[in-house]
């Protein structure tokens, strides 16, 4: 499927709304909308008596996004968010000893609020004037007590794409774990959690991968589920066939012919084992439908879509005095494009672009633009042109 495809097919927002957004997040295609339809009105005339069929689904969606991501279906646990996903890496770091944890300073607060929460001390590496981190900032950044490194592989407030590969190679060589925050780049850049080598991967589906909000990923690779304490569990984190079992694996003590104890039990060495309950039906009906539309696309495809509408974009903006706050290299440029603006305000910019039927945001100080795979050059021009019309001014610094 070609990106001129799926947007005639698959988006009908954009006959009336050039949207502009993908990194707050994307309009729900129409074949992840007709899934989560055709789930609901199931539920309304057949009740739950297709409940197999569902559990067949949520395996067909785990086995689906593991082959995106290059993972095994086991390394796979849905979610609710990225922090949720966050909060589960941190209590794995501490349990392993790690105390500090390397990041950048203008990380979404779903990679560090969660982290420092759960009682990590985080070293921040501060972004350069040009918007960018070197490799060597943050090798330089090190000390003797850091233990992992956790980026995002695309920064929310500037766009920039960080080197996982040379992040990975950073880690290997220093023997720290590689955390990875994938929200900005799930369905946007290629993750391949083999490749690079990842220990932790969490992610969210209603950005860049457009399946709706309210589903999160978690990939938690082999050998950290072999040697840690999943934070919790419920009646389907254990095996099939022990789901209506509970004392199997629980030491009973003090028992006679009324009552005893039981203490402690096993859960599943799978990262699924976190989804103690029944699924979020709803977002898994969606984040399937989704993912066969990246695969049919391909995110390498999607990539240098976004590259070439950027080049495109930045050009526009420079041309009429407006500055990204990154560079315009091929190797770092994302979907994302932040333009510091002097007036009026960037909320009220925001506000009448919206009026206007355009949706982007304000992130970095600036106005947030976002390309996906479903824009094409007449949704830069209408931006370009509602700029000029609304008398939008470029900051000068």
């Amino acid at each position: 499927m070609t990106p001129a495809e799926l947007r005639e097919t698959e988006f009908p927002i954009l006959k009336h709304t050039t949207w502009l957004n993908a990194a707050a997040s994307s309009p729900t295609p129409r074949s992840a909308y007709l899934a989560m339809e055709g789930f609901l009105r199931e539920t309304m005339e057949k009740g739950d008596t297709r409940y197999p069929a569902w559990a067949r689904m949520k395996d067909q969606t785990r086995e689906r996004f593991a082959r995106f991501i290059n993972a095994k279906p086991t390394e796979i646990a849905f979610t609710q968010s990225t922090s949720f996903g966050f909060h589960v890496i941190a209590q794995a770091l501490k349990q392993h000893g790690v105390e500090e944890v390397l990041t950048l300073d203008a990380e979404f607060p779903s990679t560090t609020l969660p982290l420092l929460y759960d009682g990590l001390r985080l070293r921040a590496v501060k972004q350069r004037a040009d918007g960018t981190w070197h490799l060597d900032d943050l090798e330089a950044a090190l000390t003797k007590t850091t233990g992992a490194i956790a980026v995002s592989a695309v920064q929310y407030a500037s766009g920039f794409r960080v080197d996982l590969e040379k992040v990975s190679a950073l880690c290997r060589s220093r023997g720290l774990v590689f955390v990875v925050n994938a929200a900005q780049g799930l369905g946007h850049v290629p993750i391949d959690v083999q490749k690079l080598g990842a220990d932790f991967v969490a992610g969210t589906s209603h950005k860049w991968l457009a399946a709706g909000y309210g589903t999160g990923s978690l990939f938690i690779a082999q050998k950290w589920l072999e040697r840690t304490r999943l934070p919790f569990g419920g009646w389907l984190s254990v095996k099939p066939e022990e789901q209506f079992l509970p004392w199997v694996h629980a030491a009973r003590s003090h028992e006679d012919e009324r009552a005893f104890t039981a203490t402690g039990t096993k859960f599943r060495a799978e990262a699924s084992a976190l989804e103690a309950g029944a699924g979020a039906w709803v977002g898994l009906y969606a984040l399937d439908a989704a993912l066969a539309l990246h695969e049919a696309v391909g995110v390498e495809n999607t990539l240098r879509h976004n590259i070439a509408l950027q080049l495109k974009l930045r050009a526009q903006l420079r041309a009429l005095g407006f500055t990204p706050t990154t560079p315009d290299d091929p190797e770092t440029l994302s979907g994302i494009c932040v333009i510091p603006v002097k007036g009026p305000p960037i909320d009220t910019v925001r506000a009448l672009l919206r009026e206007a039927n355009i949706a982007t945001t304000a992130r970095g100080g600036g106005l947030r633009i976002s390309t996906h795979v479903f824009n094409d050059e007449s949704d830069l021009d209408t931006l370009v042109s509602a700029l000029k019309r609304l008398g939008v001014e470029p900051h000068v610094a």
